[in-house]
């Protein structure tokens, strides 16, 4: 069962969401600001010139071929369009240094959900979108948006936002409301490129915040979100930077179709949990996705040897199990060495065959 030149990279990925397999592991690199700098783009250029960013896309794509090729820029766009200030920099991804709920919380009741045909970054994102459905791959394809929390914490100042759990759990709540309405209506605009649904909640992780402070004011609202895109026939993925081991099965409950996850980050080893054999586990049971977690953070400046057994460490965890794409634990490093990335592709497209997994 070598790699046919029948089997799509759509095939792939579809055999590994139906609990099958085709010739290998689905594998893909979060590759968002990355694809720009090996471009020759600024990262900031990357982020606000969409025509630019395609090219850089489709450029990625010829070099890498993934699996699955995702429509991503930065975490920051939603939260600029409402009224936030991005910092960009030359080596690490946008952020936002000045949040517009910061110093008034009352200002929420003024602010309308912005219009992503019209706010901000929002257009040109959607426009990348297009393009990239417009391009036919024969992998996957989605589009990663930030998920209600985030925008929330964005809007407000994440220190800030975990003492309003504390001192004002209704405004967390009333903002969270707010944040869902936003991320449902740019993933409907996303929804008419047509390509699939991503949210990326990097601050609802348990390196953050605690598995109970999750359920009570996070998990309601990305529920009532894949519940309103399950109702359009539209699965949903989601993902969790650092630690989240403690909230997989709320994940799972909340209905999100794919599961992506990142390296256990709690500071004692005595503690670390092997999060992808606990996901997968729950997944096979569940019938949902796991994807994960090479280590991101030795990409610009791994070996090809460091990078092969971090692949054969994913690889070896889920064994013989399917519902399983591989992928980096978080996003790739806009500065990135370009070969370890090709090299964690072929790593994925060599050790990864069933053939010699089933076998074994």
């Amino acid at each position: 069962m070598a790699q046919h030149p029948q089997v799509t990279p759509r095939d792939r990925v579809v055999a590994a969401y139906k609990g099958g397999f085709a010739d290998r592991v689905p594998a893909y690199p979060i590759a968002g600001s990355f694809a720009g700098c090996l471009d020759g783009l600024s990262i900031e250029e990357y982020c606000t010139n969409p025509t630019k960013a395609v090219r850089a896309m489709l450029n990625y794509y010829e070099r890498y071929q993934p699996d699955i090729m995702i429509a991503f820029n930065d975490l920051a766009k939603e939260a600029e369009a409402i009224g936030c200030h991005v910092k960009y920099s030359d080596y690490v991804v946008p952020s936002i240094d000045q949040h517009v709920l910061q110093d008034d919380k009352a200002k929420l009741a003024r602010l309308e959900v912005p219009d992503p045909y019209r706010a901000g970054r929002l257009p040109a994102f959607l426009e990348q979108c297009q393009a990239l459905s417009a391009a036919r791959f024969p992998s996957a394809l989605g589009a990663v948006l930030v998920g209600p929390w985030t925008i929330a914490m964005l809007m407000r100042n994440p220190e800030i936002m975990c003492l309003d759990t504390i001192d004002d759990p209704e405004f967390v709540h009333e903002l969270m409301r707010f944040a869902t309405e936003y991320a449902k209506r740019f993933g409907d605009a996303v929804l008419t490129t047509k390509i699939g649904l991503s949210y990326t909640d990097p601050t609802a992780s348990c390196s953050l915040v605690g598995p109970d402070t999750y359920r009570e004011f996070i998990k309601p609202y990305p529920k009532e979100l894949v519940d309103y895109f399950k109702a359009k026939k539209v699965g949903t993925t989601v993902h969790i930077c650092g630690t989240t081991h403690q909230i997989h099965a709320d994940l799972v409950d909340v209905g999100f179709v794919a599961i992506t996850i990142d390296l256990d980050q709690q500071a004692d080893p005595t503690l670390q949990v092997d999060q992808l054999d606990k996901l997968v586990t729950l997944g096979n049971q569940r019938g949902v996705v796991a994807i994960g977690n090479v280590d991101v953070t030795i990409f610009e400046r791994a070996t090809q040897a460091e990078i092969e057994a971090e692949v054969k460490r994913c690889i070896d965890t889920v064994g013989r199990r399917s519902r399983f794409v591989l992928s980096t634990s978080c996003e790739l490093p806009p500065r990135a060495n370009p070969d370890c990335v090709r090299w964690f592709m072929e790593a994925a497209r060599d050790y990864g065959r069933y053939d010699r997994i089933l076998a074994s």
